[in-house]
């Protein structure tokens, strides 16, 4: 009986001290995962705030694509930019961020920079740069619903009198 003991203690030791040596890597682990993280968001600038990077740190922010949506302030289609204002949830305040255009942006609902004008509200991709500049990827220019386009003349109701539409029965 006291041999049962023996093993039955010795095996619950035994257990512990694994367990123990498991959660302490594990901690060491997170812990070093705690600075890595930290590093990475102080490296990534807020949109319309220019950071200087270092080229080890380009790659990792050109490679996160973020997302603004909100209404175009001005437009410098000599410069390639549009300047943004929209609604930063984080401090709950209204921002304006300046977009550079560039050769790769896809357009949405518009050709060019040169249909996109002031009041406009769109919905753009864009990355930071390497001089940390943002770059527009991606601009969606919304259509709103409520505006109608005037329909061709053969299409256009007739505005003669004395038609009569009435179909009488036989």
């Amino acid at each position: 009986m006291t041999t049962k003991k023996v093993v039955i203690i010795t095996v619950t030791m035994f257990s512990l001290f694994v367990y123990g040596l498991v959660f302490a890597q594990e901690q060491a682990s997170q812990e070093q995962a705690i600075p890595e993280q930290a590093s990475q968001e102080q490296v990534m600038p807020q949109p319309g705030q220019p950071t200087q990077v270092t080229p080890a740190q380009e790659m990792d922010i050109e490679s996160e694509t973020q997302w603004v949506w909100g209404e175009v302030v001005s437009v410098d289609a000599a410069a390639k930019t549009i300047k943004v204002k929209y609604f930063d949830y984080d401090s709950d305040t209204e921002k304006e961020i300046n977009v550079a255009i560039d050769e790769k942006t896809i357009y949405e609902n518009v050709k060019s920079i040169d249909e996109i004008k002031p009041k406009d509200t769109l919905s753009m991709d864009y990355i930071i740069g390497p001089e940390g500049n943002v770059i527009a990827k991606n601009i969606s220019v919304e259509k709103t619903e409520g505006v109608q386009t005037p329909l061709p003349e053969e299409m256009a109701p007739s505005t003669e009198t004395g038609v009569s539409t009435t179909v009488t029965g036989q």
